[in-house]
């Protein structure tokens, strides 16, 4: 990405509220320096999502808890030390929401983008064709890729 000064993420206003950073192929080294240069916890939604599945579940139905999935984003907000979380791996959620029969993915990006109160700044971390068209241009951050 850049031999430069990494990507700043603290200065995102309003810090109460869901910010993108979009990002079509992220390179782990990179997310790395810019976690460190930001002071930032990285979470994960996958590793979360695979924590709170029920052995005994035989579907997934994440398009009928939205209100859970979306819980659970805030609550990786909760708890941490450091004033910026940087998620990865929503892309998951949100391909599942597209191709599902009958998704709500346009609810879940309303809902996503009025998100407050969080306890810390969030940025989560998304290719770009997997960007919400409405979302506000001032809590996104576009990297270049390559």
């Amino acid at each position: 990405m850049t031999d430069e000064v990494p990507v700043p993420l603290r200065h995102a206003r309003p810090d109460d509220r869901i910010h993108l950073l979009l990002w079509d192929r992220p390179d782990e080294t990179e997310l790395v320096r810019i976690a460190h240069y930001n002071n930032a916890h990285r979470a994960n939604y996958r590793k979360n999502l695979l924590q709170r599945i029920h052995p005994a579940e035989n579907f997934l139905a994440l398009h009928h808890n939205l209100d859970i999935e979306l819980s659970a984003i805030k609550s990786m907000c909760s708890g941490v030390s450091k004033q910026i979380v940087l998620l990865e791996g929503l892309d998951c959620l949100i391909t599942y929401l597209r191709v599902t029969s009958g998704s709500r993915i346009t609810l879940f990006w309303k809902q996503l983008e009025e998100t407050r109160k969080l306890e810390r700044l969030l940025w989560i971390l998304l290719p770009q064709q997997l960007a919400p068209k409405n979302w506000p241009s001032e809590r996104i951050k576009r990297l270049p890729s390559g």
